[in-house]
């Protein structure tokens, strides 16, 4: 396939899917990009390095998929409640062969993509996080790339010439035959995504903060033992092993401080997408994150105390949004408290 031929569509067009657009534009590739409504969008971006990624015109965002009937690969870039809802769409209009990349968070996306779209559907990971501003700029805030599930036959030679597309407009796009394994790896780490809508921080703020690291700590620890017990073997995702990352958050801030920089650069404004949704007054994900660690412990019959706590929390803060007021946020002394309270049961 050409470099000018690849024609990609993406469902999707809030911080990701605006930040994978103007990569891909820049790349040469022509993108159709789906949203809520009609509109132009400049899609201004800045990349980790502070490098500005801005296409040369307003990108045409629609909400009609019929746009999808000549692109040859379609991201999925939604948030994980709206998945089941454009699958039937995507499906409607989306031409054979063409591969389907689940670039979501949670365990469960791809299965609700498959039952409409069947096996060409796959599972793809986003290394790192972006933050959308109130005036539309999409900013790298942590350093990472791009994983996908590497298929097999002619969705396997667009999913190739999508990791050069990527390639080409500054990103990278690894091919991979263990992509449970990364998906359920990068869930580990997004386990702190509930940390930090729970008690309002930062990314690095949570980091360095004991309470919320430990709180982030046994997150990752029972989850290791219920994604184990789900047959998952989750695979390392950051500088450091699953099995690992849990002990390196116990240790002195100062190990700690050292360990962060060397998993992954974070910016000091870096916000987790959950408490993005939360600043914006949206629903959040946590059913898809540590919410779907707690579904699955009932599944296999384990404890999942700390994700328990966390999930809870963020629905406390949904509510009060639901109900017109701020959310009042756990410090994480207190978030910790619940989650020994809960263990002790």
């Amino acid at each position: 396939m050409s470099r000018a031929s690849l024609h990609v569509g993406i469902v999707g067009a809030g911080a990701i899917g605006g930040f994978f657009a103007a990569e891909l534009i820049h790349a040469g590739c022509t993108v159709a990009l789906l949203g809520r409504s009609d509109r132009a969008d400049a899609l201004p971006c800045i990349r980790w390095n502070g490098e500005r990624l801005v296409p040369s015109a307003p990108q045409r965002v629609t909400g009609d998929y019929a746009v999808l009937r000549e692109v040859s690969v379609c991201l999925v870039t939604l948030k994980s409640t709206e998945t089941r809802a454009a699958a039937a769409k995507i499906a409607n209009h989306l031409p054979p062969g063409a591969p389907v990349v689940s670039f979501q968070n949670g365990l469960d996306n791809c299965e609700t993509l498959r039952a409409e779209l069947g096996a060409r559907v796959a599972a793809g990971v986003v290394g790192y996080n972006v933050n959308a501003s109130a005036d539309g700029v999409r900013r790298q805030a942590t350093s990472g790339k791009l994983y996908v599930d590497a298929l097999t036959g002619e969705p396997a030679d667009h999913l190739r010439s999508l990791s050069g597309a990527f390639t080409r407009g500054g990103d990278q796009l690894e091919l991979r035959r263990d992509i449970d394994a990364v998906v359920s790896g990068k869930l580990l780490l997004n386990l702190n995504n509930g940390v930090c809508a729970a008690t309002g921080l930062g990314i690095e703020a949570s980091i360095a903060d004991p309470d919320a690291r430990w709180c982030f700590a046994e997150a990752i620890r029972e989850a290791l033992v219920v994604l184990r017990a789900a047959g998952y073997r989750p695979a390392r995702v950051a500088t450091i092993p699953p099995p690992l990352l849990a002990h390196a958050l116990s240790l002195p801030d100062w190990i700690v401080g050292r360990l962060a920089r060397a998993i992954a650069r974070v910016g000091p404004d870096a916000r987790s997408s959950t408490l993005q949704d939360l600043d914006n007054r949206k629903t959040t994900e946590i059913r898809s994150l540590n919410g779907a660690i707690v579904n699955l412990a009932k599944r296999v019959g384990r404890p999942a105390p700390a994700n328990d706590a966390v999930t809870s929390a963020v629905i406390e803060h949904e509510r009060s949004i639901e109900q017109g007021a701020s959310p009042r946020f756990v410090p994480p002394r207190e978030l910790r408290r619940r989650i020994e309270s809960m263990m002790k049961r």
